[in-house]
């Protein structure tokens, strides 16, 4: 019996944990032994892993921002959010004075511009998180546009390998009993090719977004910056050290999700067979 695990965050496995949608960047090319097939797979793989790089930069830490903020109870957490909750906790914890230059803002790259202790522990995390994201969102969607050109020529030449591996394989004196190995790998890589640049095109998308955020963010810096000195104080006051504690404690309620929805009880899904399927197996047929 396989049970599976439900909740307001989606589907579980059956270790309790999360399962998330993976997208990652594939771009493990396997030797096929065809040289030139190889040279095609080589560039495409080293390719789709400077995008997984910036994937990672992209999503990866956005995510582990708001893990570290435990984000999952607000209604819609945003960069925004780890970036004030970054600048308040930093400075309650420097006894609750913001400083005037604690960050930049600015019309062009960078945009914003952040002077925190990166040696301090309890924010040490959220602030290299954010830094990366902040660095990487910047040059993402040129390089991407330039990355996902690069692959769709890569792809279109290795989507006819299959076909024409076996006559490659054999002209390239293969020995014959590592001839189906190369047959294999080449099929394998041309997939692996090909599902790296279907997801290189929807990080194209995400990174026009990311660059979208990053300027809002910056618009919402500019318009609430003033609260941000009173809510260092209060930081400081109730001795919240760490970034979480900052966003429980002096975040509007109306940004957090109800307690019911937060704090959802999974529901169990029975699956093959359920204990109504081995219960009507053991009733008498009626023929």
């Amino acid at each position: 019996l396989q049970i599976i695990t439900m909740g307001c965050g989606g589907s579980k496995n059956k270790d309790g944990k999360d399962q998330k949608k993976d997208d990652t960047i594939p771009y493990e090319m396997k030797d096929c032994l065809i040289p030139e097939y190889m040279e095609v797979f080589n560039k495409g793989g080293e390719l789709l892993k400077n995008a997984e790089d910036i994937r990672a930069g992209l999503i990866d830490t956005r995510d582990k921002a708001f893990e570290i903020l435990e984000a999952d109870r607000l209604i819609a957490p945003s960069v925004y959010d780890a970036i004030k909750a970054l600048l308040v906790t930093a400075s309650g914890n420097n006894g609750g004075k913001f400083p005037a230059d604690a960050f930049e803002l600015k019309e062009e790259t960078p945009y914003i511009v952040l002077n925190i202790d990166e040696k301090a522990e309890e924010t040490h995390d959220l602030n290299e998180q954010i830094k990366t994201w902040l660095q990487t969102v910047l040059d993402a969607p040129k390089k991407i546009e330039e990355m996902l050109g690069q692959a769709n020529e890569l792809q279109q030449k290795a989507q006819e390998f299959p076909g024409q591996a076996k006559d490659a394989a054999q002209n390239a004196n293969i020995p014959m009993m590592k001839i189906p190995s190369a047959l294999k790998n080449t099929a394998q890589n041309a997939q692996t090719l090909g599902k790296g640049v279907s997801k290189l095109t929807v990080l194209k998308d995400a990174a026009k977004s990311a660059l979208d955020n990053l300027k809002a963010t910056v618009q919402q810096l500019k318009t609430e910056k003033g609260s941000f000195p009173d809510l260092a104080k209060q930081a400081h006051e109730k001795k919240l050290k760490l970034p979480k504690d900052v966003v429980g404690e002096l975040w509007s309620k109306d940004k957090f999700k109800p307690k019911e929805e937060a704090q959802a009880k999974p529901c169990l899904l029975y699956t093959s067979p359920s204990p109504r399927d081995r219960q009507k197996s053991r009733m008498p047929s009626s023929a």
